[in-house]
């Protein structure tokens, strides 16, 4: 008779909570689960109905370059005053961002810039992998398209700047991408206007039909193979010597570990443990168009208005912005009336839409997630704070956080994500 390993001895006999039942709170779980712990999701909406459920849809194998760059902090005030600018903040969040911006500042300094662009070029690259693990073993394959994505620009100026700026960089970081004229982009995408000279286009990136259908397909897979889902919201977390406990409004439960990935809500929940990590809310908004006449192949983004089409199971989705303010706060519909314009620009259309949503991001101020455990209390592990990327790195990111908790050496270096780089103890 075989014997079981020590490894999975104390996988079966642990229990572990995962708050947040968003695509990396699943994915997490999905992980978890294959290295036979016992896992339990509590979320006190359904799974993938928080910032999953909004976002373009797109794994975007090409995002390697950090957010934090001094390019881009040059560029903010300018567009924070411009009211057509794709980034906006609310007056009433003002105050809550200033932990945040003295620390992307220091995030764009040189050095911090390239450590940034090494860490986040390595998790990006252990990406497609991962996802195709989770992707395979819950039947998900039919829900995401390889297609490629387009980035056009309106103006040749701002093409040929990215040529040299951007794009080159993430050419040199190992991204697979060609340049495109006008004509190129029209055979790949004759509904479109004529409102770019031409762009970039990423033939290896993936985008899915319908974020929510994968995070429910997640969902569906972990409790029919033993997980147990809790609908039910998180008041406090309290880290013992051999244990942890989860206070929820209904009831309290005790896990052997506890993972926090609750996106923006995250950072509440930490601070009880003494944690001050400066995570702010990036509100992203997105609009579904009433069927038309026109019709996309794959994600298209007008990239110097930041926003993205993206071809889906109810319809062509408009995605963009970047929106500082209270996650509670009342939708600008200022924001989505002007998406919907360039949409029409787009494609050369008057568009009506459907629906439209508000969600937040959960973003630091470095562009890089939190994944790893608290150094004094280490049967807490954090995984959130991925910004535009939960969707990209949420399967690498359960990955990880499966291979630290089980003691294994991670397939990633974990200390450019450590929860202390910011020194953010607040006992």
């Amino acid at each position: 008779m075989a014997t079981k390993s020590p490894r999975l001895l104390m996988s079966q006999n642990q229990h572990i909570g995962i708050i947040g039942a968003g695509i990396v709170g699943l994915s997490t779980a999905l992980w978890l689960q294959r290295a036979g712990f016992r896992v339990t999701l509590i979320d006190m909406d359904d799974p993938g109905m928080g910032a999953s459920f909004g976002n373009a849809g797109l794994f975007a194998d090409y995002a390697r370059l950090p957010f934090a760059r001094f390019g881009m902090m040059a560029k903010m005030p300018g567009m924070l005053l411009d009211s057509q600018s794709p980034l906006s903040l609310r007056g009433h969040y003002l105050p809550k961002l200033v932990p945040y911006g003295w620390r992307f500042a220091k995030a764009c300094l040189p050095a911090n810039f390239r450590k940034g662009r090494q860490a986040l070029t390595a998790l990006v690259s252990q990406a497609i992998e991962a996802d195709q693990v989770l992707l395979q073993q819950t039947g998900s394959d039919y829900l995401v398209k390889q297609q490629g994505c387009l980035g056009l620009f309106a103006t040749q100026a701002g093409f040929d700047k990215a040529k040299i700026g951007d794009l080159r960089e993430r050419r040199e970081q190992g991204v697979n991408l060609e340049f495109l004229g006008a004509d190129a982009v029209r055979e790949l995408e004759p509904d479109l206007s004529n409102f770019h000279v031409g762009g970039v286009f990423y033939p290896d990136t993936r985008y899915t039909v319908s974020p929510v259908d994968l995070s429910r397909r997640y969902a569906r897979y972990f409790e029919a193979n033993g997980g147990q889902f809790i609908r039910d919201q998180v008041v406090s977390i309290d880290h013992q010597h051999h244990a942890v406990s989860v206070q929820c409004s209904q009831q309290r439960i005790s896990f052997d570990r506890v993972v926090v990935s609750a996106g923006v809500a995250s950072k509440a929940l930490v601070q009880q443990l003494g944690v001050s990590i400066p995570l702010v809310s990036e509100r992203g908004y997105h609009l579904t168009l009433e069927p038309g006449a026109k019709s996309l192949n794959r994600p298209v983004g007008w990239l110097d208005k930041a926003v993205f089409l993206t071809p889906m199971v109810d319809g062509i989705r408009v995605a963009g912005t970047a929106e500082f303010a209270d996650a509670e706060a009342s939708p600008n519909d200022a924001l989505t009336d002007r998406m919907l314009g360039h949409a029409g620009k787009m494609l050369g259309a008057d568009l009506v839409a459907t629906s439209r949503w508000v969600g937040s991001r959960p973003s630091t101020p470095d562009s890089l997630p939190v994944i790893g455990s608290l150094a004094d209390k280490p049967r807490v592990t954090l995984a959130f704070g991925h910004g535009h990327l939960g969707l990209t790195l949420g399967s690498i990111t359960g990955q990880l956080v499966a291979q630290s908790i089980e003691g294994r050496p991670t397939a990633v270096d974990l200390e450019p994500f450590s929860p202390m780089r910011f020194n953010c103890s607040i006992l």
